[in-house]
């Protein structure tokens, strides 16, 4: 194989490697697992792969294992396919289509969609590797819904784009992915009312209520009840021009001009800013973090964002290695000391300065901070503030690194030091983290500053701010709807606007914003079993929901469904016996198995009717 040639690898399918003027390369079961789990996690230590490769295997053979299958992907990959000797990652120029295929989605270039089909390593079973078989389980499901979701977005913005004829050739093909599929039945329906056709979408309901019951045993849900019922009124907008001009988007609608409702925290910021007192941020993913503290330090003076990544927790050191490499960036490190310097380099190597190995025994870690403080010190000196966002994907390492560094500058009280604010996802961080950050605030050294969901009476300022008037009307249901969450708001609104349906209506029948989705599914993910189907109860049940009922169909006690009810309150997705937003709800209900919702319902109805 000649270097630098072009090299493909497919793992949609049929797992091969495409080579330039070669033929394919088919890849071997465990060779394709191993490449699929590198290009999929990214860099991954050795250990790990053999214990997933040869689980039961004694670890000095499953290396070896390791050892020679790596040695013959590099002789299939040549020298742009595996780097690395502990962690190991494929090559940056590898072209991966299961990547491509995630990055289609990331970006929106929809349009692609179709140039990628297969499952992931189709045809290929690891029931022998039970972490590995499971991972990819997982995997699976996540790219058969990723894919669904995005063929769903494309649809969506063919529909915004009046171009109702492709948009509904995209609806077909989302029936073909997933047939009994309710949300793409709706926009079968919805497309035909846009073109006039009342017939035809009533017709498209009733084959999807013929479908569900002979499939499931089934009826279509409210949702699709709602828009039928729509179909037989008057009130759908068909063709009627919309009231917003929307072929583009305003700035104002993709980010809000003003920040509305955060008066409260903003003052807490200042007087820590004034104070010199770190600041810890909690709350959840999309309630504003990063907005907050951007507007408020844009505001104060100069200031440094580092952010920590979802892979930084498989890396020691990795979070504070990046910050240190910025920090030598943007201060005047020639200032410091060569032992610092030196230090330093056990992180981030340097020009000139011999690099020393990660810190191992206590003597050196110290050290390792006490150059870390020195460094932050500098900073202080060029610039007002640092801000660690996304502080809860930080490796240990890392984090206990930086408090570390603070608690010596703290020490100093003659060394000027910048101001530290920190953001972190609620429930998120590991435990050990947040009983050190609740020591660190009770003992009066830091400040927490929670954020919570915009107040109800926050809606109307906030939609009124977006210059789209025909919003203004829909604060109290848009409230409900989103649960106050800023990110769940503005993706709501932005799929209002684009598809120019703006009344109570939409919010029942459009499917929701897929950044939405994609944030609730990783907080259903970390639920305990008793909790999710706790909350599937609670969402079919709606306002007939009692204590009692659920008590008897998930066979629990009172006393046992304490637990996971206060888990679901923790995780802020239930407030008493209600969802915090109807988003919620609804996503909880469109993704549980139609067969098993049905028999739900069938049963609580039983059980009221016992009651009678």
């Amino acid at each position: 194989m000649r270097n630098g040639a072009a090299i493909q690898v497919e793992l949609l399918g049929r797992a091969r490697v495409l080579l330039s003027e070669e033929p394919p390369r088919q890849l071997e079961r465990k060779a394709a697992a191993l490449v699929t789990y590198l290009a999929l996690e990214g860099a991954t230590q050795r250990r790990r792969l053999a214990g997933l490769l040869w689980p039961g295997t004694s670890e000095r053979k499953a290396r070896g294992n390791l050892r020679q299958l790596l040695h013959r992907l590099r002789e299939k990959l040549g020298d742009h396919g595996i780097e690395g000797d502990d962690p190991v990652w494929l090559c940056d120029g590898l072209l991966v289509d299961a990547v491509a295929l995630r990055k289609v989605v990331l970006t929106g270039e929809y349009s692609r969609l179709s140039s990628f089909t297969g499952e992931l390593l189709a045809g290929f079973s690891f029931e022998d590797c039970s972490e590995l078989n499971e991972w990819l389980r997982h995997q699976r499901g996540y790219f058969r819904d990723m894919r669904f979701r995005a063929a769903e977005e494309q649809a969506l913005q063919l529909e915004k784009e009046g171009q109702f004829g492709t948009a509904m050739d995209a609806a077909r093909r989302l029936l073909n992915l997933e047939p009994t599929s309710e949300s793409a039945w709706r926009m079968v329906m919805r497309l035909h009312l846009h073109q006039g056709d009342r017939s035809a979408a009533l017709k498209a309901y009733h084959a999807c209520k013929k479908l569900l019951e002979r499939e499931l045993g089934v009826q279509p849900s409210f949702q699709t009840q709602e828009l039928a019922r729509s179909a037989e009124q008057p009130s759908f907008p068909e063709r009627a021009p919309p009231k917003t001009d929307v072929s583009e988007l305003s700035l104002s609608v993709l980010s809000p001009p003003e920040l509305i409702g955060r008066e409260r925290e903003w003052a807490l910021l200042k007087e820590s800013w004034a104070g010199n007192q770190p600041v810890y941020i909690f709350g959840e993913a999309g309630i504003g973090k990063t907005r907050l503290v951007t507007d408020f330090c844009n505001a104060q003076g100069s200031w440094l964002l580092v952010s920590a990544r979802p892979s930084d927790p498989s890396f020691p050191y990795a979070t504070c290695a990046r910050m240190i490499q910025l920090l030598l960036e943007v201060t005047s490190a020639h200032a410091l000391e060569r032992r610092v310097l030196q230090e330093l380099s056990r992180l981030s190597p340097m020009r000139g300065v011999e690099v020393r190995s990660p810190p191992s025994s206590p003597e050196e870690k110290l050290r390792l901070s006490e150059a870390f403080a020195q460094l932050l010190s500098l900073l202080g000196h060029e610039m007002d503030a640092m801000v660690l966002d996304d502080a809860h994907h930080c490796d240990p390492a890392s984090f206990e690194l930086y408090l570390r560094a603070q608690d010596l500058l703290d020490q100093n009280a003659s060394s000027r030091r910048p101001r530290i604010i920190t953001c972190f996802r609620t429930f998120e961080l590991p435990p050990p983290f947040g009983e050190l950050l609740h020591r660190y605030v009770e003992a009066g050294f830091a400040r927490k500053l929670l954020l919570e969901p915009l107040p109800p009476d926050m809606m109307a300022p906030l939609l009124s701010s977006l210059a789209v008037p025909e919003l203004e009307s829909l604060a109290e249901d848009m409230a409900s709807y989103t649960g106050g969450n800023p990110l769940f708001i503005v993706e709501t609104v932005k799929s209002l606007v684009e598809t120019r349906h703006i009344s109570k209506l939409a919010l029942t029948y459009l499917p929701p914003p897929l950044r939405v989705v994609l944030i609730l599914e990783q907080q259903f993910r970390r639920l305990s079993p008793d909790a999710l189907r706790l909350a599937r109860l609670i969402a079919i049940a709606g306002t007939a929901f009692r204590p009692r009922h659920a008590s008897r169909i998930l066979d629990l006690s009172l006393e046992q469904l304490a637990m996971p009810w206060k888990e679901l309150e923790r995780a802020r997705l239930l407030s008493g016996t209600s969802f915090t937003s109807g988003l919620a709800r609804g996503l909880v209900i469109e993704t549980m198995p139609p067969g098993v919702r049905d028999g739900v319902i069938q049963y609580i109805l039983f059980l009221l009717r016992q009651e009678r």
